[in-house]
């Protein structure tokens, strides 16, 4: 069973309350709501992938970079392998496979655009609305995405928990109905060094390319 609920990002206080067009759920099925009209953001609370973060400090030391890959899941996965500065751990691979399995089923897409992308900077620091239809997000390290409800003003974002996987609406999606999902990177530079890195994979349907 889906809800809306408040979404708490890791060792921090609890937010505003999520507007009625967020929903999350401990229940992945919740990404389903994402064809609701009202509905501009589906966020899985999930736990976090068993062993995914063994030999991951290596991939974390390359930060920052970047890894795309396009075509059938699998295709596009091991085309992220090839770019990557380093190994990642199997279990983070696994993971993506399966993410990228369940976003080509419930987009009824049989290929993807992933990415897998080391962060440690603002570049994406002003809220937007993303230029698809959906997009699957999901922040395997550091400080998750942050996204509003109440305009690119806002000074209270909410924050996505790691390993949460979120589905967004973007403008060309035909049921945003003016409702696409504002969100942005968190803000970093202000941290220490060693907490700005952030591990961000990203999946979007192949029809919108950047």
């Amino acid at each position: 069973m889906s809800f809306v609920c408040e979404v708490f990002p890791p060792d921090a206080d609890a937010l505003s309350p999520v507007c009625p067009s967020a929903i999350s759920s401990r229940d992945e099925n919740v990404l389903f709501e994402i064809f609701r009209p009202d509905v501009a953001l589906a966020i899985w609370l999930r736990p976090q992938p068993a062993k995914w973060k063994a030999g991951l400090g290596t991939l974390l030391q390359q930060v920052p970079f970047g890894a795309i890959g396009r075509g059938t899941p699998e295709d596009a996965l091991d085309q992220i392998v090839q770019e990557l500065p380093v190994p990642a751990p199997a279990a983070l691979l696994s993971d993506m496979l399966l993410l990228g399995r369940f976003f080509a089923t419930i987009t009824e897409q049989s290929e993807i655009r992933a990415s897998l992308a080391g962060v440690n900077d603002d570049s994406c620091r002003r809220f937007h609305c993303d230029s698809v239809r959906l997009r699957l997000l999901c922040t395997y390290h550091g400080p998750g995405t942050q996204f509003t409800m109440c305009g690119p003003q806002c000074r209270a974002p909410h924050q996505m928990p790691a390993c949460a996987v979120a589905l967004v609406k973007g403008s060309a999606h035909p049921a945003a109905l003016g409702n696409a999902c504002l969100h942005r990177s968190p803000p970093v530079s202000h941290l220490p060094e060693n907490r700005r890195g952030r591990l961000l994979f990203c999946i979007d349907e192949p029809g919108f390319l950047p």
